[in-house]
């Protein structure tokens, strides 16, 4: 056993970012806890709604004498789970046998803001002497993710940082891929996308109007509370499935979970309207200008990224305070989509 658990921590400190560690904490349980089933769920707070999501799951089921790994990283709103809210409002352990007659524990998960989200584990009896050493493991994990957290986001408002950026994305592009391919290998449309059947996933990259001019009225200490607002008014108005970037200076990108054209436009008009109805100590009203490109599965980022760049300054040169769809701008000839095969200068 204890060279079990020496080994579990040698594999959780092997990661290098939040993902992967997540996945190592619920192989690590699994493999030295008795669990049947393992969930982990994070708190989320947004202007509408307050409450706990499931982010994580595995489950085992024996067929042939062989145990069967199911895992599922499909986000979901927690309705309903008195245990699981005790467990996270009073930040301790939590024990019991639900209706199902298996027995469930509930452990917190802390961070440095506050409690951060549970690991719920289910077993036969056996696992509540499993109490501590599950917490031990639980509290690894904490304290390690704190500091991957403190590499990957930006320090002044917590939100990923560039460096965090192509990760992001070039795994979100394997996933597309991924369930693509499984669509098409099953013949089943919905397998194809998430959602409806016009949904996309969206890189989104906006700026503040004449930032430049608030840094050299007021200071930079000044302009770095603008930018603390808006990326608080960020983390209140998207999803929590929306990856939420800081890039430098006051240049912020998203990535949008799939979502229809129109419904993507109408997310981020919102926002837009949000900020420049905000009244900022000392100046006022600030408004952003807001660039978005499509996602496909084939592209590099950097590619998506100068696309929406495109959209961002084209928003810039006609008016500012508004919002542009690349798309729909090469459409309408606006703007001149390069030609595929053209010569790209290295430097």
């Amino acid at each position: 056993m204890q060279n079990k658990v020496l080994q579990s921590v040698i594999e959780i400190t092997k990661n290098r970012d939040l993902d992967s560690l997540e996945y190592s904490l619920v192989a690590t349980l699994k493999e030295l806890v008795p669990a049947r089933q393992i969930e982990v769920f994070k708190t989320f707070h947004q202007t509408d709604k307050t409450g706990v999501a499931q982010v994580l799951s595995l489950s085992t089921d024996s067929i042939s004498d062989e145990e069967q790994f199911n895992w599922s990283d499909e986000y979901h709103i927690v309705e309903s789970d008195p245990m699981l809210e005790q467990c996270i409002q009073s930040v301790e352990t939590c024990a019991g046998k639900p209706e199902d007659g298996l027995c469930r524990l509930i452990v917190p998960v802390s961070s440095e803001r506050g409690v951060a989200g549970a690991v719920s584990l289910y077993g036969e009896e056996e696992i509540l002497s499993s109490v501590e050493l599950a917490m031990g493991i639980i509290k690894i994990y904490e304290n390690y993710q704190i500091i991957l957290g403190e590499s990957e986001q930006d320090t002044l408002t917590g939100l990923f940082n560039r460096r965090t950026f192509d990760k992001k994305l070039g795994r979100l592009l394997k996933a597309q891929s991924e369930k693509k391919n499984a669509g098409l290998k099953s013949g089943d449309e919905e397998k194809r996308g998430d959602g409806p059947i016009d949904s996309s996933t969206w890189l989104v990259v906006l700026d503040f109007d004449r930032f430049k001019q608030i840094n050299d009225t007021y200071g930079h200490i000044y302009g770095d509370e603008v930018l603390l607002i808006l990326s608080q008014k960020m983390k209140t108005c998207f999803r929590q499935t929306d990856i939420l970037f800081r890039f430098g200076g006051d240049e912020f990108v998203i990535i949008l979970e799939p979502v229809g054209l129109d419904d993507a436009r109408m997310v981020l008009e919102r926002f837009r309207e949000a900020v420049a109805s905000h009244d900022f100590p000392q100046i006022g009203s600030i408004t952003i200008s807001t660039g978005f490109a499509r996602i496909n599965e084939q592209d590099f980022p950097p590619a998506i990224l100068e696309r929406a760049d495109k959209a961002l300054y084209y928003a810039k040169e006609h008016g500012r305070n508004c919002i542009w769809n690349y798309e729909d701008l090469v459409e309408s000839g606006e703007i001149q989509e390069p030609k595929k095969g053209s010569s790209i200068d290295l430097f």
